[in-house]
């Protein structure tokens, strides 16, 4: 049991990671991207002649070895079995405070720095899912985006996110959704498949899920028992067999074969610069009188629609008063032209430190009618 836990607890602490060594005043790090046949290297100082983090790239089709501009800390491998398309990038603006719900992804093929978010699609490419853990009104909170990919609708499901401990999930080959969260009902930890199409839940069995095969469809989990005996069950079946061998779950090909160390030879200040594209991914759009206004997206909590309201500040000339009267609680003011109101609970939420409000927020303003709609894009 002890084993399983620390592999556990390396796959979360070493993400980036298929060696580490060091290499002309830095500890790097390196991975292969499979997408764009780049080797990747994150660079960390290793002593005082150098003091800033750094990304180099090598381009393996053309024998190219390039840095991402200074901004660039860390390009981050995608984790399995979360699979997104494009690595997370760490952006540190100078003159900026980090801000960690701003999320980057770095298009390597393309040279494009993209603002915005990835979704692990389901396998029937209808269904979109991203996972968050974020500081807002009311607190620390744990939930799921569920955006369906046809209709470009989004939903919050805190339901499907476990508020007490890691969230754990897999997209399975008929594209629902397996999860665990600890049941208030039975008081200890449950297995789960959501259905995306009909809405439901349905318990697979009492346990902590700990990995997900897809090649053979069998899940690795503990009872809540004791003994805690590693465990298998498969889906397919329902068989569930003591495992001895749940190793297998979690080993994949060692990479590091792939991602050689950088030549010896080689020194930091003679590696091309390259400054990427920058573009801002939009999901929806409001369309006001003869105004198309962009923003980041918009979604539903409780079937209540929520719009992100700094994006339409600029074009619309509306102002915010913020006021904090307390620990994660705030106090907002709104003004447009003549309107000036502040903000009831329930027509806003602090969403990752951005402020959403309901579309009744944007008729007490007098704004004319106006419309929501998805913008057609790629499925990151």
């Amino acid at each position: 049991m002890l084993r399983i836990l620390l592999i556990l607890f390396t796959v979360m602490l070493f993400p980036i990671t298929s060696f580490a060594a060091d290499w002309d005043n830095y500890w790097v790090s390196g991975w292969h991207d499979d997408n764009s046949n780049y080797d990747i290297y994150n660079l960390r100082p290793r002593n005082e002649k150098v003091t800033d983090n750094a990304v180099i790239m090598h381009n393996l089709d053309q024998d190219e070895w390039v840095r991402l501009e200074e901004r660039f800390c860390v390009l981050y491998k995608p984790l399995k079995p979360y699979d997104v398309k494009l690595p997370e990038a760490w952006i540190a603006k100078k003159g900026e405070k980090f801000n960690p719900y701003i999320n980057y992804y770095y298009d390597i093929g393309n040279n494009r720095l993209i603002l915005g978010k990835q979704y692990q699609i389901s396998p029937d490419e209808k269904w979109g899912l991203q996972y968050n853990d974020y500081y807002g009104s009311g607190g620390r909170t744990k939930s799921f985006l569920l955006k369906n990919l046809e209709n470009g609708t989004i939903e919050e499901r805190p339901e499907l996110a476990n508020p007490g401990d890691y969230s754990r999930f897999y997209w399975l080959p008929d594209s629902t959704i397996l999860f665990y969260k600890y049941s208030q009902n039975e008081r200890q930890n449950v297995i789960y498949i959501f259905y995306p199409e009909t809405n439901e839940f349905k318990k697979v069995i009492s346990g902590s899920l700990y990995a997900y095969d897809g090649k053979t469809n069998q899940i690795l989990f503990v009872k809540n028992e004791p003994k805690r005996e590693n465990l298998t069950l498969d889906l397919s079946t329902r068989l569930e067999k003591r495992e001895m061998d749940w190793e297998r779950f979690y080993l994949s090909p060692d990479e590091a074969s792939k991602v050689p160390i950088p030549p010896e030879d080689m020194q930091m200040a003679g590696v091309k610069v390259i400054t990427p594209e920058e573009t801002v991914r939009y999901e929806h759009e409001i369309g006001i009188s003869d105004q198309v206004i962009p923003v980041p997206y918009v979604f539903k909590r409780e079937n209540k629609e929520f719009i992100p309201l700094r994006p339409l500040m600029e074009s619309l000339g509306i102002k915010i008063n913020i006021n904090q009267l307390g620990s994660f609680v705030w106090e907002y003011q709104v003004s447009y032209r003549e309107k000036k109101f502040t903000l009831s609970e329930g027509e806003y939420i602090n969403y990752k430190w951005q402020l959403f409000v309901t579309p009744d927020v944007l008729k007490k303003m007098g704004l004319p009618e106006f419309t929501i709609s998805p913008i057609k894009a790629d499925s990151l």
